[in-house]
């Protein structure tokens, strides 16, 4: 990656990151175009990311094996992700047919990704996704937030976070959204229709199951299979001693629509309506659904 890639947060940035976010001893750096905030080891990678190879489209999932992913998404229990990469080695070296989870956004992925494989992407209410990395980042010892909630919401609103800014990352995807090997799916049409939405994916990635192997598929990926299954959910060791204390091990935490309204203070709401209309233009083409609750509180 060239430097005119990577954008550096200045000293105070990194110091209020450092401040609260414990698990980011080297602070965050700004990556490619959109300023994809990560960890300063993965600098090394960049390269990696841009060259890894995927299958070809033709090498689709024709049978359950929802192992796969896990297996991927797992620590590597004798080598640090920082140094060697080992995620990336997981993925390249996992059987084929391979389902890999990214967040990264399509500008740090091989330019011909979607000439190459087939790509879900997934969107949600910004509100939602606040409350529920703010959980995220303060149960797992990778982050260690240790701020309240309206710290959080002054991080994500100035895109001081890791994986930030939410807009440029949604905006890449919005722009491709019409290419035949991309499905964009909303998360809160899944949870209206759960069975729908798995159709749907089936039919995009042309695998063909029945109509009970659908209603598997439909059982194992619902929030409450995923919170009691163990290849989901990380180890004890990876969460805060806060977290460990407090019996929170909620990296399947609720998966609710619109609990933000339980979370976002008349204050809080103001500043959030801010950062919104820095993203007013890609957000006026997306169909979110719940619209009014971005734009309406008075309920609260």
């Amino acid at each position: 990656m060239s430097k005119e890639s990577v954008t550096f947060l200045t000293e105070e940035e990194q110091q209020e990151l450092k401040s609260k976010f414990l698990g980011f001893r080297q602070g965050l750096v700004g990556v490619g175009p959109s300023r994809h905030l990560l960890p300063p080891h993965c600098m090394g990678f960049t390269k990696k990311y841009k060259d890894f190879k995927f299958d070809s489209i033709h090498a689709v999932h024709r049978d359950i094996r929802p192992d796969l992913v896990a297996k991927f998404l797992s620590r590597h229990p004798d080598r640090d992700p920082r140094t060697g990469g080992i995620f990336l080695e997981l993925a390249e070296m996992a059987p084929a047919p391979r389902t890999i989870k990214t967040h990264l956004p399509f500008s740090l992925l091989p330019p011909d990704i979607l000439e190459t494989c087939k790509v879900v992407y997934v969107a949600r209410n910004p509100r939602d996704v606040c409350v529920s990395f703010y959980h995220h980042q303060s149960s797992l010892g990778s982050a260690e937030f240790i701020g309240d909630f309206s710290d959080f919401v002054d991080f994500w609103c100035r895109d001081l976070y890791l994986q930030a800014p939410f807009w440029g990352h949604l905006k890449e995807a919005w722009a491709k959204r019409q290419h035949r090997n991309l499905l964009f799916l909303f998360y809160e049409d899944m949870k209206e229709n759960h069975m729908r939405e798995v159709k749907r994916l089936d039919a995009f990635l042309g695998t063909g199951l029945s109509e009970e192997q659908l209603r598997q598929v439909a059982e194992h990926t619902s929030i409450s299979q995923m919170k009691s299954r163990s290849s989901v959910n990380p180890p004890l060791s990876v969460y805060t001693e806060r977290a460990r204390k407090e019996g929170r091990k909620d990296f399947i935490r609720k998966g609710a629509i619109g609990d933000w309204v339980n979370y976002f203070t008349p204050e809080l709401e103001t500043k959030f309506q801010a950062w919104l209309k820095t993203g007013e233009e890609i957000a006026k083409e997306i169909p979110f659904k719940y619209k009014a609750e971005l734009a309406d509180t008075s309920g609260k």
